[in-house]
């Protein structure tokens, strides 16, 4: 599956929208924009990162499960690519 970036952002953004049953999220929210200001608790947190890693088909250890690692879309868009990345060096 090839990915980019503002692909990834997208994705986390309409999970958020979905995840906290605030359809206008999808348009409000940006890379950039703090997910926990959108709503985004350690729940919803949970359960974004499990949708995350069953659709780009990644794992996240215990030492990246740190908030500040999901803080904004673009922030997990990053983390998800360089992740991505290195499992194709493999």
């Amino acid at each position: 599956m090839n990915v980019n970036e503002q692909d990834i952002i997208q994705f986390v953004i309409d999970r958020v929208a979905d995840l906290t049953s605030r359809p206008e999220l999808a348009e409000e929210l940006n890379g950039d924009s703090p997910l926990e200001d959108a709503g985004v608790d350690s729940v919803l947190l949970v359960n974004l990162m499990m949708q995350i890693e069953q659709q780009y088909e990644i794992f996240y250890e215990d030492d990246e499960l740190l908030q500040e690692n999901f803080a904004t879309a673009r922030l997990i868009s990053q983390r998800i690519l360089a992740k991505r990345a290195v499992q194709t060096e493999v």
